[in-house]
């Protein structure tokens, strides 16, 4: 499993508190005139979620459809306190019904049913594609607008920086430095992560102290390959705050986002792949990546940098010794080569993210996977 796809599962897992929509029904309408969008999951058991369009974070939503099809929803504290109850019957393709609140204020609801692949297929489908395959985050990103930022030369491309203001959430494009093709094709690859990036903060926002705070590095572009690193640092939910680093490393000549075997491969024939869906394929990813590049990466960085890899003093500072920290290593590329770092259980996290362990481009370019290659 990559860095990313472990952040991703962090993410799911501490999201894990509100509902999975993916075959849910889509609703957008109103609550008193304030413009809403609403999912519905279940038969009999209702479990779902909406959200304001003034707001954009989500209230959870549970409760139960009789056999008339009424529907009978509720909005809880984390103490289970009822917030808000909601009775709704089905009209045609709507649902109409009525909100309360507190001390008994009462206020009409109307919503209509979204049929989001029209949406996608509209005029305007290009806004409710932006990365997102849930039509309900999908009409919530859809809201929504870049503006420009700054502009900068990075290894000697020209980069148009674009920022949501309501998340703060930024990303780069780049304009120079690579044939139109080229260029679109990588621009649809970053424009999609900063979309993905900017659901993952509303997401993340909507939990009671919720926090989502992403910073982007550029680390190195030429005509291969091109390395961002887009540092996060959120809350969602989970016992604890997290962060980590989720790379997104392109092969430039095809916009496919590169595994750390493209770029560094210390076996023969075809690199596996962490394809969860092909068990023999997995075992031999995991494998390789237990037995052979850990220590590789471990006896290599020994003799590179000797100090820091060296057992801490008296039970104190970061031991790098161990082979498990680093079978699935965060990578991306620098101008001085390649940056890879351990990622530790919790109680080490600290450890994580340390400057040193770069591998000169001579060693990688020793080993080098097919993305590296001519």
């Amino acid at each position: 499993m990559t860095v990313n796809r472990i952040l991703l599962c962090a993410a799911a897992l501490a999201l894990s508190s509100f509902p999975a929509i993916a075959a849910a029904e889509l609703w957008q309408g109103s609550i008193g005139g304030l413009p809403v969008v609403v999912s519905l999951d279940g038969d009999t058991d209702i479990d779902g979620q909406y959200f304001y369009r003034k707001h954009l974070l989500d209230q959870r939503l549970q409760g139960r459809r009789d056999d008339d099809a009424h529907l009978h929803l509720r909005v809880e504290t984390r103490d289970g306190e009822v917030t808000e109850r909601w009775e709704l019957w089905p009209k045609g393709r709507d649902l109409l019904g009525q909100w309360q609140g507190g001390k008994g204020k009462k206020l009409p609801i109307q919503l209509h049913k979204v049929d989001i692949a029209a949406l996608r297929a509209g005029a305007d489908g290009a806004r409710y594609r932006r990365g997102v395959d849930d039509g309900y985050e999908a009409l919530r990103i859809g809201a929504l607008e870049l503006k420009s930022g700054k502009r900068e030369t990075f290894a000697g491309h020209r980069l148009q920086w674009w920022v949501e203001p309501r998340s703060g959430i930024d990303l780069f494009q780049v304009e120079s430095g690579y044939d139109v093709a080229t260029l679109a094709r990588i621009n649809a690859v970053l424009r999609e992560r900063q979309w993905k990036s900017v659901a993952s903060y509303f997401q993340c926002k909507s939990f009671e102290m919720g926090e989502y705070e992403q910073t982007t590095i550029p680390r190195y572009m030429d005509e291969r390959v091109l390395s961002v690193s887009l540092f996060t640092s959120y809350d969602c939910g989970g016992a604890h705050p997290d962060f980590g680093d989720s790379p997104l490393n392109l092969d430039v000549r095809s916009g496919r986002e590169l595994e750390l075997e493209d770029v560094l491969w210390l076996g023969k024939g075809r690199p596996p792949r962490p394809n969860d869906d092909d068990r023999a394929e997995y075992q031999r990813w995991s494998g390789y990546r237990d037995d052979t590049l850990a220590p590789w990466l471990v006896a290599t960085l020994s003799k590179l940098y000797p100090a820091e890899m060296a057992a801490p003093k008296a039970d104190q500072g970061c031991d790098y010794r161990e082979l498990s920290d680093w079978n699935l290593p965060s990578w991306h590329l620098r101008p001085e080569g390649l940056y890879v770092g351990p990622i530790f259980a919790r109680v080490g996290r600290a450890c994580e993210y340390p400057q040193w362990p770069v591998i000169p481009w001579k060693l990688v370019e020793a080993h080098a996977g097919a993305a590296l290659k001519d």
